[in-house]
Formats: C-alpha cells, sequence, structure tokens
C-alpha cells in the first residue's frame, strides 16, 4: 500500500475509533461492551497503521506515535476499565449499570481522549511542537473534568470553571496563533541558527551584512548583449479555437514574446507596467541569476506598479530551456497570462553529423479556464518538416498542476530536465513524460517519414502535429492550427506508462562524488495542509514543518555550503517545490537511490506520500525563494526561504503592495 494512502487509512480509522466509543458511551451495556471491542481494534489498528509509517520515514507518523496513539490508548484503558466496572455492576437478573456516574465519566473521557488524538494530527500536525501539543492535553483534561463535574452534580460553579479553562485554552490558542500571523517574517538567516551537520565544519563566521539590492549583474559594454522590452498589460486575446480571453499579457499576447539569447550573452530587460494594477515583476524561472535580479516581489526588489519600470541584467551562461512569469501575485498573474518562455542557445551549437537540418519548438502548456493552449494554439499546430531534420522540442508546464505529455510516431531522447543536459539517454517510444508545475523537458527525435504527434493530458485538441513535407528546416516552420486535430485524434498520454528519469542516462563519476560527500547543512521540509492563519484570515492552508509563509523558519546556509533537503510530503497533493537561484541534484526517491545521469531540477515534482532527498552547492548568495509551484498552494502558505548568513532585504514582503507568491 502506498504511503499516501496509509496517511489516509490512519485518518479513517483513528476517526472511526472515536466514532465507535462515541456509540459505546451512549448505548446500553449489551451493546456498548462491542462498540468498545471495535474502538479498541481501531485504535490498535491506528497505532499499527503508524508503526509501518514510520518505517517509511518518521516524518509520517511522529505526531501519531508521540502523542495520538499514547493519548488513544489512554482512552481505551480508561473506557476499557468503564465497561469492566459496567459488568460488574450488572445484576444477575440483567439490570444494566450504566447510571454510575463513574462509568460514564470513565467512558465519555475515552471518547475525548481518541477525538484528541484525531485532532493531533488533523489540527495540530506534525512535527511534533511541545506548545500545541501541551494545549491539546490540557484541553482534553479540562473536557473530561467538565464531565466529571457534570455527570457527578458537582454545581453550576465547577461546570462553568471546566469549560471556562477549557474554552480559555481553546481562544488562547487559536489568538495566538493569529497574532503570530501577524508577527515580523522569517525571511532573513538568523544568526546562530545555521544548521551544522555532526562532523562538519562549521565554516567561517558570518559574513558582513549585503542587500539584496545589491546583488545586482553590473554593466559590461565590451559583452555581446541582447535588450529586450516587455510592457505588461491587459488584452482581450482572441484564441484559434474562437474563445476571447481578458488577459494579463507581456506586449499584448500570451505567450509572452520568446526570448531566445546565446550563451554567454549579457541579457537586459526593460519591464514596464502599463495598467496591471496588482503590479507585475519578472522572475526567470530556472536561471541562476544573482540575487537582485531574481524578480521576487517584497524580496528582492518593490512590485512593479502602473506607470513604472524596472531592468534586469544577468549573464546567460547555461544554456538551456527556461521561463519567465511574474512573481507579484503569481497565482493570480501568471494564470491570467504573464509568462513566456526564454531560451539560452548553445554558444556552439551542434550539429547533425549526416548534415540534416534542425528545427527548435519550444511549446509551453497553459490552461486558460475551460481552454488549453500548447505554444499559442488552442487546436493542434502543425508543421511541414522535412524527413531526416533533427527535431527538438522544448516541453514547459506553466500551469499550476502536474503534465503529462506523450510523443506519438517516433522513437526520441530525453536531452534536457530544467535547462540541464541529461546524457546518454537511450531513444524511447510509447513512454509518458511527466512535468511537475514549472517544470520543462526537451525531447529530441529524427523526423520520419510519418505522422508525428505531441499531446497532452489537459486537452484532446491542442499538442503539436509534425507532418513530413518541404518544410525549411533551417528556421520557423508554417503553422497551420487546427486542421489534423478532428481529423486524427491526439495521443492519450495516460495510455502509455511513464519514463521514469531517476535511472534514465548515464551516471556521471562527478555527480556520484558530490552525492556522497558529508554535507554541511541537513535540512528536512514536511509538507501538509493544516487549518492555519494566512494573512490574518482562517485558511486550510499548505503547510511547512506545520508552519505557514512568512513564519517557517529559513534554511540557514553560508556560500559554499554543501545542502543536504529531505523533502516529505505528508499531504495528498504533488508539490512541485521550486527553489530559486540554484538547481539541486537529485539523491533519491522514497530512499531509492538516483541510478541515471546526474538530475538536476529546479522544480522537484514531491508526489502524495514521496520522500525526496537532494544536494544543493550554496553558491549564489542571496535571499531565495523556495516553494510549491502550484502557485495557489504558494499563495496559502507554501513558501519558505534558503537564506545565506549576512544578506538582508530591504523590501518589505506585505509593502508597496508586494505579494511575494
Amino acid at each position: 500500500m502506498s504511503t499516501a494512502a496509509l496517511l489516509a487509512l490512519y485518518g479513517i480509522v483513528i476517526i472511526a475509533a472515536a466514532g465507535l466509543w462515541a456509540a459505546a458511551a451512549t448505548t446500553g451495556a449489551r451493546h456498548a461492551r462491542w462498540f468498545a471491542a471495535g474502538g479498541c481494534l481501531a485504535v490498535v489498528g491506528a497505532a499499527a497503521i503508524a508503526a509501518g509509517l514510520a518505517v517509511r520515514d518518521v516524518a509520517f507518523a511522529d505526531e501519531k506515535l508521540f502523542v495520538g496513539v499514547p493519548l488513544a490508548l489512554a482512552g481505551c484503558v480508561a473506557g476499557l476499565a468503564a465497561i469492566g466496572r459496567r459488568r460488574r455492576a450488572d445484576g444477575a437478573d440483567g439490570a444494566d449499570g450504566t447510571d454510575d456516574p463513574a462509568t460514564r465519566i470513565a467512558l465519555i473521557a475515552a471518547v475525548i481522549a481518541v477525538a484528541g488524538a484525531a485532532a493531533e494530527t488533523w489540527i495540530i500536525g506534525g512535527p511534533v511542537r511541545v506548545v500545541p501539543t501541551v494545549v491539546l492535553l490540557a484541553v482534553v483534561a479540562l473536557a473530561i473534568g467538565a464531565t466529571w463535574a457534570v455527570v457527578d452534580r458537582r454545581g453550576r460553579r465547577t461546570v462553568t470553571g471546566f469549560a471556562a479553562l477549557a474554552g480559555l485554552a481553546v481562544g488562547a490558542s487559536i489568538g495566538w496563533v493569529w497574532l503570530a500571523d501577524t508577527a515580523p517574517p522569517s525571511l532573513e538567516a538568523a544568526p546562530g541558527h545555521h544548521a551544522v551537520a555532526a562532523g562538519a565544519s562549521a565554516g567561517a563566521g558570518a559574513e558582513a551584512s549585503v542587500s539584496v539590492a545589491d546583488l545586482r549583474t553590473p554593466a559590461d559594454p565590451g559583452r555581446r548583449t541582447d535588450r529586450f522590452t516587455l510592457t505588461a498589460k491587459r488584452s482581450l486575446v482572441v484564441l484559434d479555437d474562437g474563445a476571447t480571453i481578458d488577459a494579463w499579457t507581456f506586449d499584448g499576447q500570451v505567450p509572452g514574446p520568446e526570448l531566445r539569447v546565446r550563451e554567454g550573452d549579457l541579457v537586459e530587460v526593460e519591464l514596464r507596467n502599463d495598467d496591471i494594477a496588482a503590479g507585475v515583476t519578472l522572475h526567470w524561472h530556472g536561471v541562476d541569476v544573482p540575487n537582485g535580479e531574481d524578480g521576487v516581489a517584497g524580496v528582492t526588489q518593490d512590485a512593479v506598479l502602473p506607470g513604472d519600470s524596472f531592468d534586469y541584467r544577468f549573464v546567460a551562461d547555461e544554456p538551456g530551456t527556461y521561463w519567465y512569469h511574474t512573481h507579484q501575485g503569481s497565482a493570480e498573474g501568471v494564470r491570467k497570462g504573464l509568462y513566456g518562455m526564454l531560451v539560452v542557445e548553445p554558444a556552439d551549437p551542434p550539429r547533425p553529423a549526416d548534415g540534416a537540418g534542425t528545427l527548435d519548438v519550444s511549446a509551453p502548456v497553459h490552461t486558460f479556464g475551460s481552454h488549453v493552449v500548447v505554444g499559442e494554439h488552442a487546436h493542434a499546430e502543425t508543421r511541414e518538416v522535412a524527413p531526416g531534420t533533427r527535431v527538438r522540442v522544448r516541453l514547459a508546464d506553466t500551469d499550476l498542476e502536474p503534465l503529462a505529455a506523450r510523443l506519438e510516431g517516433v522513437p526520441f531522447t530525453v536531452v534536457a530536465v530544467d535547462g540541464r543536459d541529461l546524457a546518454g539517454g537511450a531513444e524511447v517510444a510509447d513512454r509518458s513524460l511527466r512535468l511537475p508545475a514549472g517544470g520543462r523537458i526537451d525531447v529530441e527525435f529524427t523526423m520520419p517519414d510519418a505522422r508525428v504527434a505531441l499531446g497532452v493530458d489537459r486537452s484532446r485538441e491542442a499538442g503539436l502535429v509534425f507532418l513530413p513535407g518541404e518544410g525549411d528546416a533551417s528556421g520557423p516552420a508554417l503553422a497551420v492550427a487546427g486542421d489534423t486535430a478532428s481529423a486524427v485524434p491526439m495521443p492519450v498520454p495516460s495510455a502509455a506508462p511513464e519514463l521514469d528519469l531517476l535511472s534514465y542516462g548515464a551516471p556521471d563519476p562527478a555527480a556520484v562524488r558530490l552525492a556522497a560527500a558529508t554535507p554541511d547543512v541537513d535540512a528536512r521540509l514536511v509538507l501538509d495542509r493544516l487549518p492555519r492563519f494566512v494573512g490574518g484570515a482562517p485558511k486550510y492552508a499548505y503547510t511547512v514543518d506545520g508552519r505557514v509563509f512568512p513564519h517557517i523558519d529559513p534554511v540557514s546556509v553560508r556560500e559554499g555550503d554543501l545542502v543536504r533537503l529531505t523533502i516529505v510530503n505528508r499531504g495528498f497533493e504533488s508539490h512541485p517545490m521550486h527553489v530559486h537561484g540554484h538547481h539541486v541534484l537529485v539523491l533519491s526517491r522514497d530512499g531509492v537511490v538516483a541510478t541515471g545521469a546526474p538530475l538536476r531540477l529546479d522544480s522537484v515534482d514531491v508526489r502524495p506520500g514521496e520522500v525526496w532527498q537532494v544536494l544543493l552547492v550554496a553558491d549564489n548568495p542571496g535571499i531565495w525563494m523556495d516553494h510549491c509551484h502550484n502557485l495557489e498552494h504558494a499563495a496559502e502558505g507554501m513558501m519558505m526561504t534558503l537564506a545565506y548568513e549576512g544578506v538582508t532585504s530591504p523590501f518589505e514582503h506585505d509593502g508597496h503592495g508586494n505579494r511575494p507568491e
């Protein structure tokens, strides 16, 4: 059984246990013993499930094993004692001992204790924290005290006292959580919080303070420079399926203009905001730019409001497939269209050995309501391509959910993931590809003398179709939207098994040595969904270590540190965790070591119940966002920072209209 299924089963079983004990407390003696037996069996089952979860990773079970299960077992002991007392009180004539106060108090105490165990998982969550656990135990004790006062007829004052104290404990804890949500944010590295692995050197002391505003790329008149201007504005965009969407755009189009630059070029982009009242920024997703160019409102800059502009500058030093998008209220801004592709071409691009032509196609996938577009088209985009042409498709998931894609009609090779080359991969066929939100995969194939189609799981109409013909392989081929979608079905990704990239390609000895090194910093991120306050409002929030942004302790590092991150997903949704400013080397997934080509990602696809270990080299000083790239999850709490000691930010995460998510 999967870990996610075990997590769900534990929740069901512990709630069922509380229900069975409630039935035992409210029914007659003859049936109560059976309900009590069922309640005890459910608690024992919950304990067994928790133990099984702990074997997979203690983060799945710590609050269950150390608080919930002991509390539920204590409730069972009290309940069974009550059942035994009731049986002894029953006369030979079958009289019912349910009116005995001690029996009723103990049975209700069992209900309260088991319900408290359920609350520990579904409300407090893990990892175990002392104060919330003490409050929970106090509320359980006070609720039992109130029960005793009512059943034993101790008078209104005693009942009111227990009830008032229980209410005060609950109210105070809620108030404290609300007040904590208004506390100053935890974005910068806290002095003395540098987590060093046992036996590792702590390194030099904290560096002198530097502002993110000073971590910028200097001008370089002697370097080849690519200059662009992007204007954010509202536009009515007509899709090729006839739909008109009220979009937020760069330069009036969706996606925004594709920016193609050459490796080693200096890239300068002026961002202007015409009329996006919420403000905009530009984040270069997957490009490890200097921190001051990262485009996160309230962390590395202020939001660009209507009438204002901001200049970005960085060196395109890594060839690959990237994209850009706003990082100001991005859950809304990206969804409405503030995104585009950035492609860094090699300074010396390889040519096919046989002299054949090449074709390079970008395919960002995006959803506008019920309309899915691949590139610019809601219908299949058809290209005529000369057979023998070497075709590269740069697939990007710019939506909030994972994307599955399938290339049909030709064997293909995965040549890059998240902008980093993947060496030694063999040709595969009849395999689907999964991309997390924000992720990219580049595939290559040689055009055959037959139809080739790329389909995605979000649409049966949108996709790419390549037909053999006389297309000019040296430049963009003619695109004709919608002429094949109705005639020939697009490939269905779910009809093919998924290609596992952790075992794909050839291992690299240098990466193997790096993976074996002792980390300087060892951090765990436990992802969950729990009731919390976000921005002062109650939410069923997305949490990291039980907390929400901006009050999650940052992962504090020093320049040069080797950082191991263990990411545990206790929830029931996928969380594509995106680290700004760095790529991570995948070490393992669910304890299975990565054996293929080094998989260096900027968006890690952590599915429900999974545990990923990744390695990061802290070589880019700054305050870097680390968040779920389901941007709605980020907006509801699942966002934190990787912060270098000595780096500060003059920007306010909730000032100047800033919304960093």
